[in-house]
């Protein structure tokens, strides 16, 4: 049980690294699948037990963003250790079977029963029913996506949006609409934004305040590939993102009538 709180807050570190831009991009396009945003963050939840030790996940958690902190100012002691840890959290033991020395992958197992679904879940929980009803709205919302059609209907009258576009040296440009109108989505809509930066050294440009645009499906249009997974076991919010791309969505799901629609669309990107 320790161990796998340890493991949990480890890849809690490693998730955040990855989701907040703590690692520079040439790092994280060197990643492994396994050590990519999607699998870090089914890691998590691969590990949180019923009966969770947090004060084992939180020394873990803290031993691992001390060991990153080293690694990211060129220790490469810590570098090690820091991903040598991960590797003995990985997530995909090999169960050995009686009669041929075949090694299995255990998390072939959940791929089987989640074979028709494009979404990367966590281990466990594709079987309880209500997660099973959100995973099929997000599959046709995520289709709806891949073919270019409208997906007005399956958001809430009004939602939520937010921008967050990361530059250099630690600024950021970010904007936030609340109550959009769910056509807009489809149709495109322009909101205000503001850089912002703490860094004294950020080259700052002259005009604070902008007026940005988004299209959901003009968005998707650039995407090569849309590659969704569930963000925790609760199965309310799910990323969306093109590994080939600096930028990715959250969909932020909820139940609406009978069955579910999207609340909340979060765009964020960085600049190189």
């Amino acid at each position: 049980m320790k161990d796998a709180a340890r493991c949990s807050g480890r890849w809690m570190v490693h998730a955040g690294a990855i989701h907040y831009g703590t690692f520079p991009e040439t790092v994280v396009d060197a990643f492994i699948d396994q050590l990519q945003l999607p699998a870090a963050v089914n890691a998590v939840d691969f590990f949180i037990t019923e009966d969770r030790d947090h004060p084992a996940a939180r020394d873990a958690s803290d031993e691992a963003d001390r060991l990153m902190g080293l690694a990211l100012a060129g220790d490469a002691t810590a570098a090690h250790i820091y991903f040598n840890n991960l590797g003995l959290c990985s997530t995909q033991p090999e169960m050995v079977q009686d009669g041929k020395p075949v090694a299995i992958d255990a998390a072939a197992t959940t791929q089987q029963q989640a074979e028709a679904s494009p979404i990367e879940i966590p281990s466990g929980d594709f079987d309880e029913p209500v997660n099973q009803r959100r995973l099929a709205f997000i599959e046709l919302f995520v289709k709806r996506l891949r073919d270019g059609a409208p997906v007005a209907d399956l958001l809430k009258p009004q939602i939520s949006y937010v921008y967050t576009v990361k530059h250099d040296c630690g600024a950021a440009t970010t904007g936030y609409v609340d109550l959009l109108p769910a056509a807009d989505v489809d149709n495109g809509f322009p909101f205000e934004a503001t850089y912002t930066w703490e860094n004294p050294d950020c080259t700052v440009p002259t005009e604070l305040d902008s007026v940005e645009a988004f299209n959901l499906t003009e968005t998707m249009s650039d995407w090569n590939r849309i590659e969704a997974a569930a963000d925790d076991h609760n199965f309310d919010v799910f990323f969306l993102s093109d590994r080939a791309r600096n930028d990715y969505l959250l969909i932020s799901i909820e139940p609406y009538g009978k069955g579910y629609a999207v609340s909340k669309i979060e765009y964020r990107g960085e600049i190189p």
